[in-house]
């Protein structure tokens, strides 16, 4: 008696992670193809980062492109990054980009001063200044 009762809680839970197995492989699949509709053309990935081509930031409906190519440099919210000739941002003119399709408008401290910028706005980076976004990862192109 005590065999059966233990061949089927063996065999419940083969069917349940079999079950659980099932699932994650269908969710993974829906997750790759979702995100095929949202691939731009001649994606190209070399080291786990993805480029492309396409260095547009708003494309012709006016939507914006969030898009990363080789030069771009990326930035975490709350992370200070010194600009300098000898730093991985050089002065100079660069533009902003939110790293993120929702985000429009979004907050960065450049200096001693928190300001509103738009993705695709142009900014100039003085020697010694200190860039921090407050809201949302940037892209400096």
């Amino acid at each position: 008696m005590t065999d059966y009762i233990i061949g089927g809680v063996i065999l419940l839970a083969i069917v349940v992670s079999m079950i659980v197995s099932i699932v994650r492989v269908i969710k993974k699949a829906k997750i790759r193809a979702e995100e095929k509709t949202r691939e731009v053309d001649d994606v190209v990935i070399k080291h786990g980062v993805r480029y492309t081509p396409e260095a547009t930031i708003v494309d012709k409906d006016g939507v914006e492109n969030v898009t990363y190519i080789k030069g771009d440099i990326i930035i975490k919210p709350r992370k200070v990054v010194k600009v300098g000739k000898h730093e991985e941002v050089k002065p100079g003119k660069w533009t902003i980009l939110a790293s993120n399709d929702s985000a429009t408008v979004f907050n960065v401290r450049i200096g001693n001063y928190v300001q509103e910028y738009k993705h695709g706005q142009e900014i100039v980076l003085s020697e010694g200044d200190e860039i921090c976004p407050t809201s949302t990862t940037i892209i400096l192109r």
